[in-house]
């Protein structure tokens, strides 16, 4: 690993070790237990498919749809405390082929989302680049900043995913700067190959390098 996948690492490692310390605030409701859905075309074809997710257990969801008549179905991870969500239609690659961006554990500033492809026959995790499968984080409060985006790249997009914390929690909320990674990827067949690394440091939330919007992926 060179060393600017090591210092991601570590950031993301740091970032990880110091979230975790916030664990899930009780609900202010009672969770949403019942089925929730969402529609997307999964595999391009044009047609919308109806897609479900279903609180299965304690900590377990269940992701499905029926593409071409054909019933699909992956379990995940859920925050039972806070309940489900429908998953977040998106559109990472540009390719027309909706992927979905599934809640898996709420924070008390952070949440956490695996992510789905439709591969032509099934549901799958996307994996990252060294084959498992990938998560991404949105939030982070003051002392951090967690998000992903999506660009325009060659006709379709490019993901990128933002991890930071700040460099001196003491300062006025308008004068805090972060620093930490920006990774860049491209998305084939479920899988991410990283085609740029950006570490920064000292920048201010209005920088360019920080920007994070989900909705640029929908």
């Amino acid at each position: 690993m060179n060393r600017i996948g090591l210092v991601r690492t570590a950031t993301l490692a740091g970032l990880a070790a110091a979230l975790g310390l916030a664990a899930a605030v009780p609900a202010l409701a009672a969770p949403v237990t019942d089925p929730v859905t969402t529609v997307a075309d999964l595999n391009g074809d044009g047609e919308i498919e109806t897609v479900t997710a279903q609180l299965t257990g304690d900590g377990d969801q269940l992701i499905s749809a029926t593409v071409n008549g054909v019933y699909t179905s992956i379990h995940l991870p859920a925050d039972s405390q806070f309940g489900i969500e429908a998953p977040r239609v998106t559109d990472l690659n540009g390719d027309g082929r909706a992927e979905l961006v599934v809640t898996r554990s709420v924070g008390a500033n952070t949440t956490f989302f695996s992510v789905l492809h439709y591969d032509g026959r099934n549901l799958g995790e996307v994996v990252g680049a060294d084959d498992k499968p990938f998560s991404v984080a949105e939030g982070g409060g003051v002392a951090a900043h967690l998000g992903y985006q999506c660009t325009p790249l060659e006709g379709g997009r490019a993901f990128s995913t933002v991890a930071a914390e700040t460099d001196d929690i003491g300062r006025p909320v308008d004068q805090l700067t972060y620093s930490g990674t920006r990774t860049v990827y491209t998305l084939r067949d479920g899988a991410l190959s990283v085609s740029e690394t950006v570490p920064f440091s000292g920048r201010p939330l209005t920088d360019p390098v920080l920007a994070a919007d989900p909705a640029t992926c929908a």
